[in-house]
């Protein structure tokens, strides 16, 4: 798989996480799916939002951290090939972490119908944004720890 397969590969996926969100959103917008199921259930709303902002607390510096770390095995990698798998798993890993924080947040808030749920999937859409893929990222990111080529004789005698 080459680099601007993974490029296309990611950015569908990022796309596709973008438009499952737009779409749950105008699911209950439209009262397809309902809206305030758990309005005036006091424990329950408490129960879920707490499991709301628990879960965006903890998967979003994971989920951006986590590939960092991955990144940083992956430079110890030798063959490209097992390298490139490794990447779009981990890019893969670090998006799911944020479906579920933006899409579980989502049905929370219209569940209960309180902004605290609403305010963590929002942070969830910003923290996303870092995860764009871009065509210099997935270069670099895949060369990391990378030595340059033996067979280039280095030129540094005037």
């Amino acid at each position: 798989m080459s680099n601007v397969q993974i490029l296309r590969r990611l950015r569908i996926e990022y796309i596709a996480f973008v438009l499952l969100a737009v779409f749950l959103v105008v699911l209950h917008e439209t009262h397809v799916l309902p809206e305030g199921l758990l309005v005036g259930h006091t424990t329950a709303v408490y129960v879920c939002e707490c499991a709301g902002i628990l879960l965006t607390i903890a998967l979003i510096p994971l989920a951006l951290k986590s590939f960092h770390k991955a990144l940083l095995r992956m430079a110890l990698i030798e063959d490209a090939a097992a390298r490139r798998r490794s990447y779009v798993k981990w890019n893969e890993i670090r998006l799911a972490q944020f479906v579920v924080i933006v899409l579980l947040n989502t049905s929370i808030y219209y569940a209960t119908l309180d902004n605290m749920c609403g305010y963590c999937a929002i942070m969830g859409v910003i923290a996303s944004l870092f995860c764009w893929p871009t065509k210099s990222g997935v270069e670099v990111e895949l060369t990391m720890g990378v030595e340059p080529s033996s067979d280039v004789a280095d030129n540094t005698e005037s």
